[in-house]
C-alpha cells in the first residue's frame, strides 16, 4: 500500500466521490460504483486516521484496516449501517445469483462482473452515505 496522509485521502474522497457522481449520471453503473467505493474508502481511512488513531498517514493503520473492507473502517467510527436489514454492499450475480461480499465489490464492478440493477443500485446509495459520513467527520 502506497501512504498518504489525511488531507490526500480527504482530497481524493472529493473527487473520486464527484467523478462517481457524473458516471452515475451517465449511466454508468458499474463505473460509479467503482468511484463511489473508493471515495468511501478513502473517506473512511482519512477520519479513522484523524479522529480514532490521531495519526497524520496510512502507515499507520493497522492490518485489519489497510483492506478494502468499508464495514470495518466504519465499524471503526462507530457509524451505524447504512440501513437496516441485509447488507446493502453485497450483492448478487445478475446470471448465477451467487453473492459478491462487500469486501468484494470492488472487484465485481472492476473486473466487469454483471450485477443484479436494484442490488447494484442499493450498493451505489450505501456507498454515497458512507462517503456523506466520511464526509462529516472533516
Amino acid at each position: 500500500m502506497v501512504d498518504v496522509g489525511v488531507s490526500e485521502l480527504r482530497r481524493s474522497r472529493d473527487r473520486l466521490a464527484k467523478q462517481g457522481e457524473a458516471a452515475e449520471q451517465a449511466g454508468e453503473n458499474a463505473v460509479s460504483g467503482l468511484l463511489l467505493f473508493y471515495a468511501a474508502e478513502c473517506g473512511l481511512k482519512a477520519e479513522v486516521l484523524r479522529w480514532v488513531l490521531r495519526c497524520e498517514d496510512t502507515s499507520a493503520l493497522p492490518g485489519d484496516l489497510r483492506t478494502h473492507n468499508l464495514r470495518r473502517l466504519a465499524k471503526a467510527l462507530n457509524l451505524q449501517d447504512p440501513a437496516p436489514g441485509p447488507d446493502p454492499l453485497r450483492c448478487h450475480r445478475h446470471k448465477s445469483g451467487t453473492w459478491i461480499e462487500s469486501h468484494e465489490l470492488h472487484e465485481a464492478w472492476r473486473y466487469g462482473a454483471e450485477l443484479r440493477a436494484d442490488d447494484q443500485k442499493a450498493a451505489v446509495e450505501a456507498l454515497k452515505s458512507l462517503v456523506e459520513d466520511a464526509r462529516k467527520g472533516s
